[in-house]
């Protein structure tokens, strides 16, 4: 039993001594405010966006907000001008299910609803 004893103590000084807590916290703070949530807005932008002009059931999702929907189509808008994508889509979260049209104008390297 003295030699059972014994390696027991040798395990839990071992692991203690190997046992070192680091502060992580600082850093998941600072990566966490240099990193700005997306909006649904930007989110559905993006995904009409990157998708054809006539594109249906597009499902798209927004982990920063946790909404989510389906793009129901895409169509080339007459609403404005440089490649402007009118759309219609659904959007699902804690307030509701709601339809939306819109459009999506490109920006820059990006895609933003028409009037943002």
């Amino acid at each position: 039993m003295n030699l059972k004893h014994s390696i027991l103590a040798m395990s839990i000084a071992a692991l203690a001594a190997c046992s070192h807590i680091d502060p992580l916290e600082p850093l998941a703070q600072s990566a966490i405010q240099h990193q700005s949530p997306l909006t649904d807005q930007a989110v559905i932008a993006d995904t009409v966006g990157r998708s054809a002009v006539g594109a249906t059931a597009l499902a798209w999702a927004n982990p920063s907000t946790g909404s989510a929907g389906v793009i129901e189509q895409i169509d080339a808008s007459n609403d404005g001008p440089d490649g402007c994508r009118g759309f219609v889509t659904s959007r699902q979260s804690l307030d509701g299910i709601t339809r939306l049209n819109g459009v999506a104008c490109p920006s820059g390297d990006s895609w933003k609803l028409g009037g943002q």
